[in-house]
């Protein structure tokens, strides 16, 4: 089983260097709002980076010039401003405590600014939901401290994805508002953002979402620019089988690779491959 996933994971990474040689080098426009998950979990899901690809995609981020890698909220006043500004945010979904383990000391030692999109009822607990895909022993969550630690700094930002990640049609604004409570109570901020559990708008909540938080944002890929809707915030995956010039790409919003991937992936699922 381990052998045929490692085979499908080189049969994506070679499909997407191809791909990645249609990018340009060029920045594109607006904020590109990058999602990861977890980062040297050990484990073959396709959201777990290896640390060895995530400290490379850091020193790339870290060579970029002064002002292109921000946290959230500048992203936000640029757009808010008019300003096209290239601009990359870093986010990380649900709170695995391999954020901080793995992911932090790299982030800090380049001085990355990140947000974490947290679900605060797994705080310092098993990482499973309703709904979860996930295989084997559950992940662990992030404990308080380590998000005081992180967020000490100034380079960490804590975000809103409901108190116990909720399914999308279960979002309730008591999800909501108990995710913001859990956060002003151990972190003494109260969350300005917030990010949808797997990525899917819930249309009827666009109101309370509006009167809550600056951004709420989606998995529809995409770089946010002047005029966008608050509630429709655009970003982009990292996954465990992205090459580095695939990744590169990303990372200067050239977004044509990833956007034709998404439809290989989808024709393939269509036709049974599995890809």
């Amino acid at each position: 089983m381990a052998s045929n996933a490692a085979q499908a994971g080189g049969i994506r990474s070679k499909v997407k260097q191809q791909l990645a040689r249609a990018a340009g080098r060029v920045p594109g426009e607006g904020a590109t709002v990058l999602i990861y998950h977890r980062v040297g979990g050990g484990t073959a899901d396709e959201l777990d980076l290896a640390t060895a690809d995530f400290t490379a995609q850091v020193d790339l981020l870290a060579e970029l010039p002064p002002g292109r890698v921000v946290p959230l909220d500048t992203a936000a006043d640029r757009l808010e401003a008019g300003l096209r500004t290239p601009s990359t945010v870093l986010t990380f979904d649900d709170g695995f405590a391999d954020t901080y383990e793995t992911a932090w000391p790299l982030l800090k030692e380049r001085g990355l600014p990140f947000t974490v999109y947290l679900a605060s009822g797994l705080v310092g607990g098993p990482m499973r939901w309703e709904g979860s895909t996930a295989k084997g022993a559950p992940a662990t969550g992030l404990s308080w401290e380590q998000l005081r630690e992180m967020t000490a700094s100034g380079l960490c930002t804590v975000a809103n994805h409901t108190r116990s990640h909720a399914r999308p049609e279960l979002l309730t604004t008591a999800e909501l508002d108990a995710c913001g409570d859990d956060v002003e109570e151990h972190l003494g901020t109260r969350p300005r953002h917030f990010a949808y559990t797997w990525g899917r708008p819930v249309p009827h909540m666009d109101a309370a979402l509006r009167a809550r938080f600056r951004t709420s944002a989606t998995g529809q890929v995409g770089r946010n620019l002047p005029g966008y809707d608050p509630v429709r915030f655009h970003r982009i995956p990292v996954r465990r089988t992205d090459p580095i010039d695939f990744f590169r790409a990303k990372l200067y919003g050239r977004l044509l690779p990833e956007r034709a991937y998404a439809r290989i992936v989808a024709t393939a699922k269509a036709v049974g491959a599995g890809a």
